[in-house]
C-alpha cells in the first residue's frame, strides 16, 4: 500500500546489514549475565546465569529492517526532542514498544548497543526511568514512504494516548485525585501559550545557528503549541509529564507564564520526613522544629554551622532536650540546611567545577538512588558520609527495608510495599527509597494542585514547582505560597521556595 512521505531520525552512517548480522547472532546466542553471587574479592572464576534464552531469529531481512529502522527513529527522536536541562539521550516506554516490535526490541535494542551506534545508561532524573538511551553520532533525518515504518509510528502514537487515558479514567486515579481533576488539569494546561513569536523565533533562531542539532526541539515545540496541549505520560507514582515539563529554562519568558514557585532542594528537604519518622517524631512535632530552624541562622559567612547554637535555638523554643537528643548533630545540620534551601548551594559552593545540574545526577545517583552501599569511587557519595553519617547511614538501611521493622512500618504507612503482606509494589528493595520519596513528592503536588484547584487558580505543575498562566485571573504569589506552605505542613515539613516571574 502506497503512502505519502514522512520524515524520520536516522543515525549518519548506520550499516543495517551489519544490524541484521548481529541482531541473528543475539538470538541464536541468547543472552548471558555475570552471577553476582560468583564474585569473590579473592578472584577466581565467575559464573554466568542465562537471563534470555536463544530463539529463533525473523527469517525475513525486510522485517529486521523494518524493525530496526523503526526502532532508530523512536530512540533519535525522543533524544532530539527531549532537551530537559543536564539530561541526555532520552527514556523509552519499554511497554510500548514490546507492543509494536514484540521480542525483537530487546536484541535490537543489544544490537544497537554493541554495535556502538547508542549508549544505555543509568541517570538519575527525578520522575524519570533510570535507564536513558542515547545516540552516539549524528542525528540526521531522511524522508520515508515505507508503510511499515508508517504503521509502526502510528500505532506508537495510539498505543501511547491509550496509556495515558487509561491511567486518567482509571479508578483508582480518580480516587486520589478526584472525578474531574484530568479534565481540569488539562484545561489549565492549554492556557499556556507563546506569546512572544517574535522574540521566540529570533531566540530559536540564533539557538538553531549555533547548533543545528537543536532543530528537531524546536520544531517539536512550534508544533505542539499550534495545537491542544496534551498529557504526554503519567509514571507509577503519578508524576504527570506534558509540554512544559522539559521545556528548556530559557524558553519560558517567552511562554505566557506569569510566575512559577518552585520547593528549594525538594527531593533532599523530603527524606527529612524520614528523619522524623525514624526517630518516632510526630507530623505536629515535626514540622514545629522545622518552622523553628526555619527561621533562624546558625551560619557564618564563612559556612560555619554552630550546632550548639541550634540545640540552644530549639530548647529556647520549648523543645524538650529529650527530643532534641533523639538527634546526632549531622541529622539536625542536614535538617537545618534542607529547610533553608540551603543544600545544593553549599554542595556547589564545595564543588565549583560542576554546576548544579551535574551536581543534582551525581547525589542521586551516588547518594539518594544509588542501589549499593559501595562508596569506593563515589566523590559525592563519600562527601556525603563524611559530612552525614547518620543522614547517609539511614539511606543505607533504605536499602534493604525489609530488614528492618521500622521502615517496613514506613513503607506500608507509605501504601508503597516491597513483598510486604504479600503485596508487591516495586521491583526490588533497593528502589524502595526513591519509590517513597517520589510517591510523597507525588502526593504533596497533588494535594497542592487540589487546593489551587478549589480557590479557582488556574495552574498547572512541574514536579516540585507550581506554574501560573498569565490569565485574567487575578492570582498573587503569597496566595499561591500560602497553599503550598499548608499541604507542606500536614507531611511534617517547612519548605524554603524560590520564585521565578516572567
Amino acid at each position: 500500500m502506497a503512502t505519502s512521505t514522512f520524515k524520520i531520525y536516522s543515525i549518519e552512517g548506520i550499516d543495517y546489514d551489519a544490524v541484521i548480522a548481529k541482531y541473528r547472532q543475539l538470538c541464536e546466542e541468547g543472552e548471558r549475565e555475570i552471577d553476582a553471587s560468583s564474585v569473590s574479592v579473592y578472584g577466581g572464576d565467575v559464573r554466568y546465569v542465562q537471563v534470555r534464552k536463544p530463539r529463533k531469529p525473523l527469517k525475513d531481512d525486510a522485517r529486521i529492517l523494518n524493525k530496526a529502522i523503526y526502532l532508530v527513529h523512536t530512540i533519535a527522536y525522543r533524544q532530539s526532542t527531549n532537551q530537559e536541562e543536564g539530561v541526555e539521550g532520552a527514556s523509552l516506554q519499554m511497554s510500548v514498544l514490546q507492543k509494536v516490535l514484540g521480542e525483537d526490541v530487546y536484541e535490537l535494542l543489544r544490537v544497537l548497543k554493541e554495535c556502538g551506534y547508542i549508549s544505555i545508561y543509568a541517570i538519575y532524573v527525578i520522575g524519570k526511568s533510570s535507564r536513558h538511551y542515547k545516540v552516539n553520532g549524528s542525528i540526521i533525518t531522511e524522508e520515508c514512504s515505507n508503510f511499515t515504518i508508517y504503521k509502526y509510528i502510528a500505532k506508537t502514537k495510539e498505543l501511547l494516548k491509550e496509556a495515558v487515558y487509561a491511567r486518567l479514567t482509571a479508578p483508582e486515579f480518580k480516587a486520589l485525585y478526584g472525578e474531574n481533576f484530568a479534565e481540569r488539569y488539562i484545561k489549565n494546561l492549554n492556557l499556556f501559550k507563546i506569546r512572544n513569536i517574535k522574540g521566540f523565533e529570533k531566540f530559536v533562531n540564533e539557538q538553531i545557528k549555533q547548533n543545528p542539532d537543536v532543530i528537531p526541539y524546536y520544531n517539536f515545540l512550534k508544533e505542539s503549541f499550534k495545537s491542544d496541549l496534551k498529557i504526554y505520560s503519567i509514571d507509577g507514582n503519578n508524576r504527570i509529564y506534558h509540554i512544559l515539563t522539559s521545556l528548556k529554562r530559557e524558553l519560558k519568558e517567552y511562554i505566557n507564564i506569569r510566575f512559577s514557585i518552585d520547593c528549594r532542594n525538594s527531593h533532599p528537604l523530603l527524606f527529612n520526613y524520614f528523619i522524623f519518622y525514624s526517630k518516632g517524631i510526630s507530623i505536629d512535632l515535626s514540622y514545629l522544629i522545622s518552622s523553628i530552624l526555619f527561621n533562624y541562622s546558625i551560619h557564618n559567612s564563612n559556612n560555619y554551622y554552630d550546632i550548639e547554637k541550634l540545640c540552644n535555638i530549639l530548647i529556647e523554643n520549648n523543645i524538650d532536650k529529650s527530643i532534641i537528643a533523639k538527634f546526632t548533630d549531622d541529622e539536625l545540620l542536614y535538617i537545618y540546611k534542607t529547610t533553608t534551601g540551603r543544600f545544593w548551594d553549599d554542595i556547589l559552593q564545595a564543588h565549583s567545577d560542576y554546576d548544579r545540574a551535574e551536581i543534582k545526577e551525581k547525589m542521586f545517583a551516588e547518594v539518594f538512588y544509588s542501589k549499593t552501599s559501595r562508596i569506593a569511587w563515589k566523590e559525592f557519595a563519600k562527601d556525603f558520609q563524611e559530612q552525614y553519617p547518620n543522614v547517609y547511614s539511614l539511606i543505607l538501611r533504605w536499602k534493604e527495608p525489609l530488614k528492618h521493622e521500622d521502615l517496613q512500618s514506613c513503607l506500608l504507612a507509605r501504601k508503597k510495599a516491597v513483598q510486604v503482606n504479600e503485596a508487591t509494589y516495586m521491583d526490588s528493595q533497593e528502589t524502595a527509597l526513591p519509590n517513597v520519596m517520589m510517591d510523597l513528592e507525588s502526593e504533596i503536588f497533588r494535594e497542592v494542585l487540589k487546593s489551587l484547584y478549589r480557590k479557582r487558580i488556574p495552574c498547572v505543575h512541574i514536579h516540585d514547582a507550581v506554574v501560573i498562566p498569565d490569565t485574567r485571573a487575578r492570582v498573587d504569589v503569597d496566595k499561591v505560597e500560602s497553599v503550598m506552605r499548608d499541604v507542606y505542613k500536614k507531611f511534617g515539613l517547612h519548605p524554603t521556595f524560590s520564585v521565578d516571574t516572567y
